[in-house]
């Protein structure tokens, strides 16, 4: 018998949030539900200009996956995004969302109007992170957030 068998059941702590993993076609109407649904979720656990920001980030990840990612093909391929958020930490929560296509990593045209999604997420988040590969890219962004107002949380659930 190992230790963790003798030290009973494992559960989740009752501070624990399921993590967020939603999956669809990359348009640009998905990509606007799936920033609602990711807002809805970080809603209860942090105040709402955090919460408001970190939604911002996420939808930019998702609006490059739209516009650059499937580019070569004609149809749209597919954008996966997970969220999970640690237990409470004493200065708040450790968040990681992640990105993820399975098309090709364009590099940026020069300046101009666009190219300001990477540089906005980089500011609104503590890290940043982007894996092109063979098989699709990863974008994976970090932010320690701090516990919702009570006043906040309240709202939330509405």
């Amino acid at each position: 018998m190992d230790v963790l068998q003798r030290m009973g059941p494992r559960t989740a702590p009752r501070t624990a949030v399921a993590p967020l993993e939603l999956c669809a076609l990359a348009t640009t109407e998905n990509a606007a539900t799936l920033r609602r649904r990711f807002r809805h979720w970080v809603g209860g656990l942090t105040d709402t200009d955090t919460a408001d920001d970190l939604a911002l980030a996420v939808y930019e990840a998702l609006a490059n996956v739209v516009d650059h990612a499937y580019v070569e093909r004609t149809d749209p391929g597919l954008m996966t995004l997970w969220s999970a958020v640690s237990c409470p930490l004493l200065t708040g929560r450790d968040l990681v969302v992640t990105v993820l296509d399975e098309g090709s990593w364009r590099t940026s045209d020069g300046p101009g109007w666009r190219g300001r999604g990477l540089p906005l997420m980089r500011e609104l988040m503590h890290a940043m992170a982007v894996l092109p590969g063979a098989t699709g890219t990863t974008v994976q962004l970090r932010r320690r957030i701090a516990p919702a107002p009570v006043r906040d949380r309240a709202a939330a659930l509405v």
